[in-house]
């Protein structure tokens, strides 16, 4: 008796959820200032389109089947987004500083203000022209103007 009373009330629940998703009506439709409206019943002056259809998978997921699963879910999301932004904090720290570049882009300033040989990564001299210098030098001091002052 008492397991034909569940199965009962477990058959009363489920036509009750179906019933009620069968019943959800969405209505959309555009008044004559151009505004979009949406509602559970259509206008009675305005012709309207039923979006019932197009909004039935919204917000229904299958992959979690209780709220627990969706909790451990959002949970393994957040740490794996905190693990993200310590990731980029280490980089940081290992970058060099503002100061420190600055320093460097004075130091190579420094070296092809004056004359200077310039030579590839094979150790073999390079022909560069006094405007090529010149050229690098004017973007040497553009840079520290930028970045630097």
């Amino acid at each position: 008796m008492l397991t034909s009373t569940i199965i009962r009330y477990s058959c009363l629940s489920l036509l009750l959820l179906l019933s009620t998703h069968v019943l959800s009506e969405v209505y959309q439709w555009t008044d004559q200032n151009g505004r979009i409206h949406f509602g559970d019943r259509p206008p009675e002056k305005t012709a309207s389109k039923n979006i019932s259809e197009k909004l039935d998978k919204i917000n229904i997921t299958s992959d979690y089947s209780s709220p627990d699963m969706m909790l451990r879910h959002e949970q393994s999301k957040d740490t794996e987004r905190q693990q993200r932004i310590d990731e980029w904090k280490e980089k940081q720290k290992n970058k060099p500083s503002k100061a420190e570049k600055c320093q460097e882009v004075r130091q190579q300033l420094n070296v092809i203000k004056g004359p200077v040989v310039f030579v590839d990564d094979n150790g073999k001299d390079l022909k560069v022209s006094e405007e090529t210098r010149k050229k690098s030098v004017q973007k040497l001091e553009s840079i520290i103007r930028k970045h630097c002052q």
